[in-house]
């Protein structure tokens, strides 16, 4: 087991944090989507995401291919560095 402490900015000084947060947010959108009560979920997705990429661009495309509603997402940021 790693901690998030040690994973999280091993991903973000890497480069590979974007890619990890989409692939979070697509799969916990894809499972909360056939849940047969409509609960909402929260994902984390990292400062660097919001400077490196288009995030409301990603996060629609992701509630489209998903069917997810927007109002079950909350996205939270994770606490971190933004550089």
């Amino acid at each position: 087991m790693v901690s998030p402490g040690i994973f999280i900015p091993l991903a973000e000084e890497t480069g590979l944090i974007g890619g990890i947060d989409e692939w979070v947010l697509r799969e916990a959108c894809r499972e909360a989507a056939s849940w047969p009560n409509p609960l909402s979920i929260a994902v984390n997705l990292s400062p660097i995401d919001f400077r490196r990429g288009d995030i409301p661009a990603m996060i629609l495309s992701v509630l489209l291919e998903t069917g997810l509603s927007p109002n079950r997402l909350e996205i939270e940021i994770t606490e971190g560095r933004a550089d």
